[in-house]
């Protein structure tokens, strides 16, 4: 038989003993459990692209208007068609008449850059009107690298439909090796002509008109 003091201390001693024993349970269990993850960065949002459908014409078959609703702002579009004897010969020549298209903004872009500094500038006349018929030559001869099929198909006439891409560095690139191409023409007369910036404004001006179809 225990004491009475014999029997506290056994008590004490069992009450200390169940305390650590719990102490190591919990440091245990602390060091060993894995530290919750953090929680996952938001993905960036996807930057939106305008919707171009106020720029198409009601005419165009459903595949074009699709094709041509979400085109991004930094990049123009040729559009061509054709119906000949053969869907294969329809789709080359829609093809180039797309290309071909394209060109024709570009030198829409090239009148108005020349016209722009034209007027701020005090180049002859002559000089400037030569040096923009000489660009318009380098680009009719380009071959539009890094423009790209997006859409080809048949409208139910017929008639066969491409739409042709060109992004924006691509054309800054044909037009400043056609602006080098003709400076050589009339160095003094263009030399600040500088047509890397003028660009800029030229194709936002461009690339807010409707789009046209080339079939012819």
């Amino acid at each position: 038989m225990f004491s009475n003091n014999k029997l506290k201390e056994y008590n004490m001693s069992k009450i200390f003993g169940v305390i650590i024993g719990l102490c190591l349970v919990l440091a245990f269990f602390g060091c060993t459990s894995t530290p919750a993850a953090a929680p996952a960065a938001a993905p960036a949002a996807a930057v939106p692209v305008a919707d171009q459908s106020a720029r198409v014409p009601t005419g165009f078959p459903q595949f074009v208007r699709d094709a041509l609703r979400n085109v991004p702002d930094d990049v123009l579009v040729g559009i061509g068609v054709a119906r000949l004897a053969s869907v294969s010969q329809s789709m080359t020549i829609s093809a180039t008449r797309a290309r071909a298209d394209i060109s024709r903004q570009m030198s829409t872009m090239i009148q108005d850059m020349v016209r722009d500094y034209q007027a701020s500038s005090e180049v002859d006349p002559s000089a400037a009107l030569s040096f923009q018929e000489n660009i318009t030559v380098a680009l009719s001869q380009s071959t539009l690298v890094g423009s790209r099929v997006v859409e080809a198909d048949q409208a139910p006439d017929g008639s066969v439909w491409t739409v042709v891409w060109l992004g924006k560095s691509d054309v800054v690139n044909e037009i400043v090796n056609a602006q080098q191409s003709a400076q050589r023409l009339a160095p003094a007369a263009m030399a600040s002509f500088n047509a890397q910036d003028r660009m800029e404004e030229a194709f936002s001006r461009q690339a807010s008109q409707d789009f046209v179809a080339n079939d012819s």
